[in-house]
């Protein structure tokens, strides 16, 4: 009797603390609540807790379920959003970030996108690349407005947009200008950061410039050196073949990469004069793809993939995931305090 009583003794001694630590946001088995960001890691009542301290900030971010190529994973858009969104939510505080939205507008090698109607046309449906799944505009919007729809009854006040992909940014600024006139008078903010995409893949080509790296293309750089970074475990999201597989549109390593980056930094100038001037600024953003073919590329490779993946490192990764961050980071805070 006694040996049980000791140990029944320590229990209801320690029941106490054990509940204050869970109520507290203190988490249960070594889990801090106060630190979790994502929604849907998070249960109706700790969320319901955060809310009523003042988390009222909410990311709505889009992926993309399409191919990248025989060396990286079918979800790139998505490990990619919801990394740089999840660390820009810590960073700013007090924001929760929705499940990333896994569908895009003319995913790459989709039943409907321009590369693959041909295809299509003369040999069925079958996808000679399978894996992209994608909606229309119209079914893409339809969505964004139920997403914030939702976070406005939850209980949000400020809910920003934000996409890895660049199909889908027009519809994304779209419903931040009309859901924003339409509940304005409820204290709703619906803001569209369009720096986690266009920004970022401008800062990222001129990161690439700079260190005389090949720049962007579908499958290429960014995305290969960005997923190793984020990678949980070596090679699960690329694969051991980004160092040797064949891309479309580009030249190889080494024959020319000083007169490709010299041809990029042209177009990059003229598009800023353009701007400057008055016109369209042309240049640099819009889906990732296209790798500068030229007389003298390789022959066209039909495998999804039209960037260089080569020479991609995890330390390059983690410098292209610091860009991203960091201009989601700023235009949240810009908005937050009125800016546009």
């Amino acid at each position: 009797m006694k040996r049980l009583l000791v140990p029944s003794l320590l229990l209801a001694l320690a029941a106490p603390a054990l509940v204050a630590q869970i109520t507290t946001g203190q988490g249960v088995a070594g889990m801090n609540v106060d630190k979790v960001v994502e929604l849907d890691q998070l249960t109706q009542t700790e969320l319901a807790d955060k809310i009523k301290n003042g988390w009222t900030s909410a990311f709505l971010v889009t992926g993309g379920t399409e191919i990248r190529g025989p060396h990286a994973v079918i979800a790139v858009h998505n490990v990619l959003a919801t990394h740089r969104a999840v660390e820009a939510a810590k960073r700013l505080g007090k924001t929760i970030v929705a499940p990333t939205i896994p569908f895009a507008v003319s995913a790459t090698g989709g039943y409907n996108a321009n590369q693959w109607k041909s295809f299509a046309e003369e040999n069925g449906p079958t996808a000679p690349n399978p894996g992209a799944i994608q909606v229309d505009a119209a079914t893409f919007k339809g969505i964004i407005q139920g997403g914030v729809e939702s976070l406005m009854y939850i209980g949000f006040k400020d809910i920003f947009l934000m996409g890895d992909h660049g199909g889908g940014q027009n519809e994304m600024r779209q419903v931040s200008e009309e859901m924003s006139a339409k509940f304005a008078a409820k204290g709703i903010r619906v803001h569209y950061v369009g720096d986690f995409y266009q920004k970022t893949h401008d800062d990222i080509d001129m990161y690439m410039y700079e260190h005389k790296l090949p720049i962007a293309g579908h499958g290429g750089m960014m995305e290969t050196a960005e997923m190793m970074y984020w990678e949980p475990t070596q090679f699960a999201f690329i694969r051991p073949n980004f160092k040797t597989v064949p891309f479309d549109g580009a030249r190889f390593e080494g024959e020319s990469l000083e007169a490709d980056l010299k041809a990029w930094k042209d177009r990059k100038d003229a598009a800023a004069a353009r701007a400057a001037g008055g016109g369209a600024p042309g240049g640099g953003g819009g889906q990732r793809g296209g790798g500068g073919g030229n007389a003298n590329a390789a022959p066209r490779v039909n495998n999804g993939l039209s960037g260089n993946p080569h020479p991609a490192t995890k330390a390059i990764g983690k410098d292209l995931a610091e860009i991203g961050i960091t201009n989601t980071v700023n235009q949240v805070r810009k908005l937050l305090a009125g800016g546009k």
